[in-house]
């Protein structure tokens, strides 16, 4: 269950005041207020994987979780929790996974994912993480927002017709988001599997960077790790690299015949 929740009128960015707070919060503080949910009704600087930005319509969710965690699957838990909390708020409905921190509906984006880990990692064990989650609920970003190459938006109101509101979200999102990082850790199996049904990757050709090679292939889809399993020209290979973008056929076949 959430200890604690901090509303914000407006900030930068929830994931970076997470973070500020947990690099001042002393050890009673950690053990009183954790795991810890940060609200903003404004966010002005979202950012997303690999320094890029998050745009949100102002009545989107932004908010981020302040836990401690494992590593190990933790990315997945959070994207297979979060499909989860929309399918129960917005159903009858679907949400698939683009792997690794994406959630889509309707081959649109309605969601993303992004998790920074706070101090130095310590391989496996457990740390603390801000866990940061945008989501599109009525509206969404203007195409003008939206980077070159991206998946196109949607929201939850466009892709189902249902209204939901930031706290009738939350009250769903929250504690679903504890309950599954923790079954993560006793049950990783299932885990997995509930994310393989929503694999939005899994069949399709894809682009990503392997040893520091750009490599495409058709998705097999998960390993036990959390990686990603691809069938290539020289084989099975794993991507462990968050930047992955399915790759459209007429994209596949130019890139071939440039290689010849």
């Amino acid at each position: 269950m959430i200890s604690s929740i901090v509303r914000l009128p407006t900030v930068d960015s929830t994931n970076s005041w997470a973070l500020n707070w947990l690099r001042q919060a002393n050890a009673l503080q950690l053990q009183q207020e954790l795991p810890k949910l940060v609200v903003a009704e404004q966010q002005t600087a979202g950012r997303g994987r690999h320094g890029k930005s998050w745009f949100a319509a102002e009545d989107g969710l932004a908010c981020t979780l302040i836990a401690k965690a494992s590593p190990e699957l933790l990315s997945l838990a959070v994207g297979v929790a979060l499909a989860e909390a929309i399918e129960m708020v917005a159903g009858p409905t679907s949400v698939q996974l683009k792997w690794p921190n994406d959630a889509w509906m309707n081959e649109r984006k309605v969601a993303g994912i992004l998790i920074e880990r706070h101090g130095d990692p310590a391989g496996d064990e457990e740390s603390w993480f801000a866990i940061g989650i945008g989501c599109n609920l009525r509206q969404h970003p203007t195409l003008e927002q939206v980077e070159e190459g991206a998946v196109l938006p949607t929201s939850i109101a466009e892709a189902t017709g249902r209204l939901i509101s930031k706290d009738q979200f939350l009250d769903t999102l929250a504690p679903h988001l504890v309950e599954v990082i923790e079954e993560a850790k006793r049950q990783p199996q299932d885990l997995l599997q509930r994310f393989e049904d929503r694999n939005v990757l899994r069949g399709t050709t894809v682009a990503c960077r392997i040893a520091g090679k750009f490599v495409q292939g058709v998705c097999e889809g998960l390993q036990a790790d959390g990686s990603l399993l691809l069938r290539t020209d020289d084989g099975l290979l794993a991507c462990n690299s968050g930047d992955v973008q399915r790759v459209r056929r007429h994209d596949s076949i130019s890139s071939r015949k440039s290689g010849q």
